[in-house]
Formats: structure tokens, sequence, C-alpha cells
């Protein structure tokens, strides 16, 4: 019987807790879980990785970037299993993502960018400017935003539409111009937590909203390419498995989505009098009516 904590920020990563569990199952392993959730709390992650090695777990696997970050903080050598860390590397938990070198591993929860590019260009067929609006104050955003750029920047024009705090959201009527042809919205706290008025904005401007955070699809935006929470979940299940037989996790490669899934809303689409192309209807993991 092995004794694994899990350190979590939000509930929004559920799924991916699940995930891990059924793994385990699959990987033939039987433990007794200590479960702590900060709900939000980013403060209280540390306060809550010391409880965990309080209890002298075997490996704690963490659900979100700070958490996996105050678990490896710990004096205690315990390994660390993390998802859905956007960048490993540049946050300091990997040396490489081939060869992390410390006492995590993990799956990465970034989708690359050139596929988001050629989703919006499925989606939005004729669509030629984007903007992105993004939460200056969020590394994982300015990450997507980089790589974003990198990969759409010769498919599409690409309008800045920087956001440095929740107010200066309010601004944003001015900002979406009839000259754009699409919203973009990369992964950020800011824009996630005030996401029913930038969908407010975007209808009353007809445009089309596409989001990394998928709960947005739901609640207002066309579509999304994400990684699935529960899918990560069952990979880390597999490589805490291989901690767990004995090897260090510094030589276990943190791996990348290679499998993301699209969502799409019908009823947004209907609004905006835009049809969705029937490949990505087929592709689809979940159609929103």
């Amino acid at each position: 019987m092995h004794h694994i904590g899990i350190l979590q920020l939000t509930q929004n990563l559920d799924d991916a807790v699940h995930g891990f569990k059924a793994g385990l199952t699959e990987q033939g392993l039987t433990a007794e879980f200590h479960y702590l959730n900060a709900d939000g709390a980013l403060g209280d992650l540390p306060q809550l990785a010391s409880k965990l090695a309080d209890q002298r777990v075997d490996l704690i696997f963490a659900c979100s970037t700070p958490a996996a970050q105050a678990a490896v903080k710990l004096d205690a050598n315990i390994p660390v299993v993390f998802t859905p860390v956007f960048d490993p590397v540049g946050v300091g938990l990997a040396k490489t993502m081939d060869k992390p070198g410390g006492k995590a591993t993990g799956v990465a929860g970034m989708v690359p960018a050139a596929a988001k590019a050629a989703f919006i260009s499925k989606l939005l067929p004729t669509a030629k400017t984007i903007g992105i609006l993004y939460h200056t104050g969020d590394s994982n955003a300015l990450l997507e935003v980089s790589n974003f750029k990198q990969a759409a920047s010769n498919m599409f024009t690409l309008v800045d539409l920087p956001a440095d705090k929740p107010e200066d959201l309010s601004a944003l009527p001015d900002k979406l111009t009839p000259d754009l042809d699409a919203l973009f919205l990369p992964i950020g706290r800011v824009i996630e937590e005030n996401f029913a008025s930038v969908a407010y904005y975007a209808e009353s401007a007809n445009l089309p909203i596409i989001t990394s955070h998928a709960p947005n699809v739901p609640s207002g935006a066309l579509g999304a390419l994400v990684a699935n929470h529960y899918d990560l979940g069952r990979a880390c299940a597999a490589k805490a498995a291989q901690i767990l037989a004995g090897a260090g996790p510094g030589d276990i490669p943190v791996d990348v989505v290679d499998h993301p899934e699209v969502q799409l809303n019908a009823f947004v689409a209907a609004n905006l009098g835009l049809e969705l192309p029937q490949s990505l209807l087929a592709q689809a993991k979940e159609v929103f009516e």
C-alpha cells in the first residue's frame, strides 16, 4: 500500500485527479490518498505541502504550477509528479524536458501553438486578423503569446490586446475594432476569472472567441483546442508507477500534450451566423448547444 499526497490548487483540476487515480488502478497499484486543496489560495500551498510531508507520503501528485513548486521546495526528498504545468523548464521544475534532473517530472499542459493556429484556421477559414487578449502579469500567458506569435504570424495579422488588471477590460469595447475577425485568449487567471465580461464585449462586437481555457467554451467561446485533464492525470500515473518502482523522477522525461481535444459551441456559432466545419464537428470531444 502506497501513501500518495495530492496537492491541488482549484477544483477545476478535479478531472486530472480522477485520471491519476484511475491510471494507478490500471497500473495495478493500490494507494491511500492524502488530499489537500487550496481552493485557489496560492499562499496556502506551501503550508499544505508541508502537511503532506508530515504524512510521510511516498509521492506527491501536484496539480498546477504553484502546487508543483510548493511540493518541490519541501526539504523532504519526496518525488513529485505534476500536471498541467505549461512551462516546466521556465518555472524551474525541470532542467530540460528530456531529463528534468530534479525530484519532479510530469506532463506539461500546453497544447502546441502550431496546432492552435491550425485549429483557428480550420474553424474560421476566412479569418485574417486575430486579436490576442492576455494578462501581462501571467508568465504562462506571456509564454503562450510568444509561442502563438511564432506559429501564427505567417497565417494571420496579430493584434496585441494586453490587460494588466481586471479593470483594464472595461476599455475592451474600444479595442474590438471592425478589422478584427476573432479573439484569441491564451491561458491566464485574470482573463479566465473575468470571462463573462470578455464574452459580453465580444458578442456585442460580433467577434468569435477561441480560448485556451476549456470552461470558457460552454460559457460563450466559439471553440478551443485543449488538453484533456483526465488523460493528463492517467499519463502522470504511469510516471508515478515508475517512481514507486524505484526510478528517479529526474531521469523520467516530461511529456507534452500529443492528442488535444476539440471543443465547440454550436449555440455561439449560430448567434454569430457561422457554420461549424464538419471536419471539426467530427473530431469534437464535446459540442455545446
